[in-house]
């Protein structure tokens, strides 16, 4: 196991135990640094007789198997006990006990939160402190509410207390090394170098990384290992007239007159989309027409047919909208005879445009060409085919396969979509995932068409075409995508419309990417003390947003249910109320509205009590009927007699957590607000008089 002199260059800090990040292109080798550090950090600790153990994070399925199989496995089984979990393994044996088996645990980095969440519970679990080294792959996505920064959350409190204990000399928790790994950190939506900067070291921050490292000294060795790929951008010029999009817009505009909605957005696009989400959503609710809901439901067929039109053939557009038809007649919920009808009426006349070649989508033209020029030049192409929805990877791949002459010139293609089950087109499972890219490795597929599935870290062969068929993403992504380009002489490609941005998006791309390359080298360049004061100020903002997002979340769950929280009696702990018995009066007095409430206590009548301030508050008190300790005093409210209760008087317990118990000062300190007293509800009804 060697390293070439760029990949020594960068590891050189690790293997002295420090943490820090790894920013190294697509196909330079990350992993096989990391396989590096991890021998020897483990040989280190063997020959100082302390206990070392790894644990690799990654954020999809498949790259586990991955990692195991090419790097992991074939330079470490030797000496080491090397394993590699995912969800979809079915384990005979906890996780905390596979943990002690082995020496190095690759696994999504949600089997770990999983198990640091159980720990914090019982003892089934596992703790940071179990682990030497920390290797977190595809580290960019450590930040906000992602899993890999709530482990690293955990990672950060820990050395804070470590930093107490040791003022106080206690003894202090081992922490782990981190190592991060990634092709590109991205600029986080910067429009500024100094925020591309404050994204770099926020990062940083959240990685407790001592730097990060790039090559330098060995660039060249980099460039030549590297190949950059030839860029082209295709412009499709869509002058010529769409029938075919004008009547489905005909048939949307007759919809938004016949239900009364009328949106800002244009037909088509994303921001519509959401509207009409947004719309269908809001039809769910009871005082909502379902007409509302049921003609956005509608809508969203109608708009995303234009979507498909506008990325692959009319025909698909036209079979997404059949198809929803049919499946409605199916189930016999015709529900609305209106939107039915319309549909039917325009049928034929939409069958008809789809099948007609003079209106076909110039975008697919430009792609065919750009294919079999690049299928025509070598032997042994190989390519992938980026787009944004897994119904038109879906549809592209029918495209192909309805289309001769691909096959002609060798061009085998398959799709390649997630696992996860939040969109109409069935979901591949992680086997289908890992059989078409074998295939793909063995060359009885050489054309991918995904999803951005497979835009990270996933180990696809050399291609030596890669485009980008009408896609929006970010800098990130874009790097990722033609890293994929790796083979000597390959092309990367965007293919896209005149009006639809997705060229200026690229520009866009290239000039965060060269902006990010830039903050990385300032951040490299901050002096020592000035960089750690940054990274410190970071994390200790990062815990403290943390805090307050548990504080909202707790404030939302006692809002939405009360009885949550319970009061008890100060001296002898006996359950009084609840917080769904409280209403407030006039913003301030809180009251009891229990029924039977007045069994609990006695009254009695305190002469020091004369309210100087409040006319309402009567110096009568009440006080508890078992041990006597006082509540509150009576008030009186529009002719109702009602028990205010002091909060300083109670013990507060809240149900989700059983063991804690506070004593507030005040009513506003609780994470809740109560209900405005209902004078009607407990007034007594005037026939009784």
């Amino acid at each position: 196991l060697t390293l070439r002199d760029y990949q020594m260059e960068v590891a050189k800090p690790a293997l002295n135990g420090e943490n820090i990040i790894i920013c190294l292109p697509t196909g330079s080798g990350k992993t096989r640094v990391a396989v590096y550090i991890t021998k020897d950090h483990l040989d280190k600790k063997k020959r100082a007789s302390e206990q070392g153990k790894v644990i690799v994070l990654v954020n999809k399925v498949p790259l586990v198997e991955q990692h195991l199989r090419k790097e992991f496995n074939p330079f470490l089984k030797r000496w080491y006990q090397v394993i590699g979990l995912s969800g979809d393994c079915e384990l005979k044996i906890s996780f905390p006990e596979v943990v002690k088996r082995n020496d190095v645990i690759i696994c999504t980095a949600q089997i770990l939160e999983n198990s640091l969440l159980n720990a914090s519970e019982e003892d089934e679990g596992v703790h940071l402190s179990d682990f030497s080294l920390i290797i977190i792959d595809e580290c960019h996505h450590t930040q906000k509410e992602a899993v890999y920064n709530n482990i690293m959350r955990r990672y950060l409190k820990q050395k804070m207390k470590n930093k107490k204990h040791a003022k106080e000399n206690k003894p202090l928790i081992p922490q782990p090394q981190i190592l991060g790994l990634t092709a590109s950190p991205g600029v986080g939506g910067a429009r500024t170098n100094k925020k591309a900067e404050e994204h770099i070291l926020k990062i940083c921050a959240n990685l407790d990384a001592r730097r990060i490292m790039t090559v330098k000294e060995h660039a060249s060795q980099l460039k030549s290992q590297v190949k950059e790929p030839f860029k082209k951008t295709v412009i499709a010029d869509d002058k010529r007239r769409d029938p075919f999009r004008e009547r489905i817009i005909e048939i949307m505009q007759d919809i938004h007159k016949y239900c009364q909605l009328y949106p800002k957005s244009e037909f088509g696009s994303q921001p519509y989309e959401q509207w009409v989400i947004r719309e269908e959503r809001k039809g769910k609710c009871p005082e909502k027409s379902t007409l509302e809901r049921v003609c956005a439901e509608h809508l969203k067929k109608y708009n995303d047919a234009l979507q498909i039109n506008d990325t692959i053939r009319m025909i698909d557009a036209y079979n997404h909208l059949n198809n929803f038809y049919k499946e409605l007649k199916r189930k016999k919920t015709a529900g609305n005879g209106f939107l039915m009808d319309l549909f039917h009426a325009k049928k034929k006349q939409l069958k008809e445009l789809a099948r007609k070649p003079e209106y076909d989508n110039e975008k697919l033209m430009k792609l065919r060409n750009t294919l079999m020029e690049e299928f025509t030049k070598t032997e042994e192409s190989r390519g992938i085919i980026f787009t944004k929805t897994r119904q038109s990877a879906f549809a592209l791949y029918h495209w192909i396969k309805d289309n001769p002459k691909f096959e002609e010139v060798g061009i085998k293609a398959h799709y390649l979509i997630g696992a996860g089950h939040n969109s109409e087109t069935k979901p591949m499972t992680q086997n289908e995932q890992k059989e078409v890219l074998d295939k793909f490795r063995f060359g009885s597929i050489n054309l991918l068409i995904a999803t951005t599935v497979a835009e990270e870290g996933l180990d696809i062969k050399e291609c030596n075409i890669v485009v980008r068929y009408g896609l929006m993403t970010n800098e990130i992504a874009m790097v990722q995508a033609r890293g994929r380009a790796r083979a000597d002489e390959s092309t990367y490609a965007l293919v896209a419309s005149t009006g639809s941005g997705a060229v200026e998006r690229e520009d866009v791309n290239i000039f965060r990417e060269d902006m990010m390359y830039k903050a990385i080298q300032h951040v490299q360049e901050m002096p020592p003390q000035e960089y750690l004061n940054k990274i410190q100020d970071f994390q200790l903002q990062s815990i403290m947003e943390e805090k307050m997002k548990a504080k909202r979340n707790q404030h939302k769950t006692y809002k939405k249910n009360p009885s949550l929280i319970t009061f008890l009696c100060k001296n002898c702990n006996k359950l009084i109320c609840s917080g769904e018995d409280i209403q407030v009066i006039e913003d301030m007095h809180h009251v009891s509205v229990k029924k039977d409430f007045q069994h609990l206590y006695h009254t009695s009548e305190n002469r020091t009590l004369q309210d100087k301030n409040d006319d309402c508050l009567t110096n009568v008190e009440i006080i508890c009927k078992d041990c006597g300790q006082a509540w509150g005093n009576m008030m009186v409210y529009r002719g109702l007699n009602l028990p205010c209760l002091n909060i300083r008087n109670f013990v507060v317990a809240f149900g989700d957590k059983k063991t804690t118990k506070n004593i507030y000062k005040k009513w506003r300190e609780l994470p809740t607000r109560f209900p405005k007293f209902n004078y009607s509800a407990h007034c007594p009804s005037s026939d009784e008089d």
